[in-house]
């Protein structure tokens, strides 16, 4: 089993995927459900064969069962179940899975490791490490950078696609190799923290450097305190190498002025534009208090931060440069929980790091404590993601296992079988392999998804008929097709195909009522289907009123609702409508204009 947890911790930061819809977190995601399936079956079977239930307690058991209750009470409330349980579309990382995951993986490796294999977990996390930041590097001096929209050279986000995702997980890391540092080959390790400094500094991240310097303070602070004087020359040498890397480089303080900086299409908002982000974080922060006030004790389902929000969007929210983007997160971990499972779920989050503080100190373990601590600072900024959430579930681990000694689990006797172990071993085998196939085919169908044309969308909703994005592209797709038929005169194959988006439609609706995004394409359809038949700006009308009503506050649908009735000769409709926009959004030009024209011909 050990060799399995090797693998990943290894590859969780490298593993990426150019051909499906999002690179990096959902083949992360998908790469953490398949190992925490194969990990729970050797688990299990080592069970079997020596016929005793192997688990060992820690005093982060009913804190983490108590978590686990509360997300899936939430999930059971959520305005959008299916998002709940498998996170949101784009994002992943944070839905029920995730979280039964990342729970089972670390009793699992409470369980079954050892000082020994904890140790080698730790270096192969490392060594992993070390070459997402050699190709971070690599990408500051342009290896990558006509691959990418975005300037990565001015900040690098290597395997793990976002620059803040990116320091967040290297701080995280770093005390580690301070540790290592102070003991043993203390070149080798202080090359490393080097190189993970450097890396860290291309990232120009500045939640990142808060959590450097939280890490750095606790952990020199701890490092006194167990190890007296013999810390101070590192101490030294180590700082002192990174005030001269950030003089030489700079440091993100000074280097920019907005936070943010997109990497795929699915990136956060807040990363994305020209407003700085500490003005939007008020904005967002205040939503989201809105939200967990509205929703105070399970929230609005775990992960449905992006349905909810818009309801209780702030007006203000209209005068930012990101305006029209879509928030899927509150970017405050915090605040996101608060929203999103109530007080329920925040409460027992706290809880539960605040029992994980507590062991890691306990059992002095410095070099742990530091890199959670780090990621707790840089997630009031920002939000988990795959590779640091493992870490924040598994450093408690690495803390307990490090103080056991054994023979390891390769080294336990051989049983012979009865025909029960037998068929139980065969049993496991047949559910972990029927686990692994559900999992491949959730990849495999946004692989296909991704493709975005008919054949590879239809195929998409075959494989995952509940998932609502997959329909509603389809519908996307197959209003194009209408539309272009008409134009060559095919008006009946057109029809077949505008009654095929409608369906499809229907069925992205039916299935995810909650979404903003279906319903604005779902106007757009019936927008564009209106050049087929005038009838379809009724339907259009009607979508975009279910949508304010949603997101009251969105002034982008209120004046795409004003051109409709524009369209259906609705004037005096149209003119209310536009005034309303103005009132929410000043500077929207394109309603200012039209409104001026519509004041001028009475």
């Amino acid at each position: 089993m050990q060799t399995l947890f090797y693998i990943l911790f290894f590859f969780v930061p490298l593993v990426l995927w150019p051909y499906t819809s999002e690179l990096f977190e959902f083949n992360k995601m998908i790469f953490v459900y398949a190992m925490t399936a194969t990990i729970v079956a050797a688990w299990l079977s080592r069970c079997l064969v020596t016929k005793k239930f192997i688990f060992r307690r820690t005093i982060l058991d009913i804190p983490l069962l108590v978590f686990l209750a509360s997300q899936l009470l939430s999930t059971i409330l959520s305005v959008d179940i299916r998002t709940s349980i498998f996170g949101y579309y784009s994002r992943f990382n944070g839905g029920l899975l995730s979280v039964i995951s990342y729970s089972l993986l670390y009793w699992a490796f409470v369980s079954n490791m050892d000082r020994r294999h904890a140790l080698r977990t730790m270096n192969f996390v490392l060594w992993s490490t070390a070459i997402v930041c050699l190709y971070g590097i690599a990408e500051h001096f342009g290896i990558d950078k006509n691959l990418w929209v975005q300037d990565v050279q001015n900040r690098v986000f290597s395997t793990l696609g976002q620059p803040n995702w990116l320091a967040t997980f290297l701080v995280a890391l770093m005390p580690l190799v301070w540790c290592n540092s102070i003991s043993k080959k203390r070149l080798l390790w202080l090359g490393l923290s080097v190189l993970l400094f450097t890396t860290l500094l291309f990232t120009k991240s500045r939640s990142g450097f808060l959590g450097f310097i939280t890490a750095d303070i606790i952990f020199w602070v701890g490092a006194f305190l167990v190890y007296k004087k013999s810390v101070l020359k590192t101490c030294i040498v180590l700082n002192s190498l990174f005030i001269a890397l950030a003089l030489l480089i700079g440091f993100p303080f000074s280097l920019i002025t907005n936070h943010r900086s997109p990497i795929t299409s699915s990136a956060p908002a807040l990363e994305v534009g020209g407003t700085e982000s500490g003005q939007i974080r008020k904005i967002v922060w205040k939503g989201a208090l809105q939200v967990w006030h509205h929703y105070p004790v399970f929230g609005s389902g775990v992960e449905t931060f992006a349905y909810s929000y818009y309801q209780f969007r702030p007006v203000e929210h209209n005068l930012v440069s990101e305006w029209d983007f879509l928030y899927n997160k509150a970017h405050n971990e915090y605040l996101n929980l608060a929203a999103t499972t109530g007080t329920v779920g925040l409460v027992s989050y706290l809880v539960l790091i605040s029992f994980a503080i507590y062991q890691l100190w306990k059992l002095k373990e410095i070099a742990l404590l530091s890199g959670y601590g780090s990621i707790l600072v840089s997630n009031f900024f920002g939000f988990s993601v795959v590779p640091t959430q493992l870490l924040l579930f598994l450093f408690p681990a690495f803390a307990v296992t490090l103080g056991v000694s054994g023979q390891g689990i390769a080294d336990s006797p051989k049983i012979k079988l009865s025909t029960n172990q037998k068929i139980l071993l065969v049993f496991t085998l047949f559910v972990t392999s029927y686990s692994l196939y559900a999992i491949c085919k959730y990849w495999y169908a946004d692989l296909l998804y991704a493709k975005g044309d008919a054949p590879s969308l239809t195929r998409a909703v075959k494989i995952s008929p509940k998932e609502a994005i997959f329909h509603n592209d389809l519908a996307t797709v197959y209003t194009n097709i209408a539309l272009s038929l008409k134009q060559d005169k095919e008006a009946e194959k057109a029809n077949v195909f505008v009654s095929l988006a409608i369906t499809e439609s229907n069925r992205a609706r039916e299935l995810s009522p909650a979404n903003l995004n279906v319903l604005r394409s779902r106007a757009s359809l019936f927008i564009s289907l209106a050049a087929i038949d005038k009838k379809y700006l009724g339907s259009a009308k009607d979508a975009l009123l279910t949508a304010l009503d949603k997101a009251p506050t969105d002034a982008k649908i209120l004046y795409n609702l004003a051109l409709v009735y524009l369209k259906t000769g609705e004037t005096e409709a149209a003119v209310n409508a536009l005034q309303k926009t103005v009132e929410m959004k000043p500077n929207y030009q394109e309603a200012k204009r039209w409104l001026d024209l519509l004041e001028k011909s009475k």
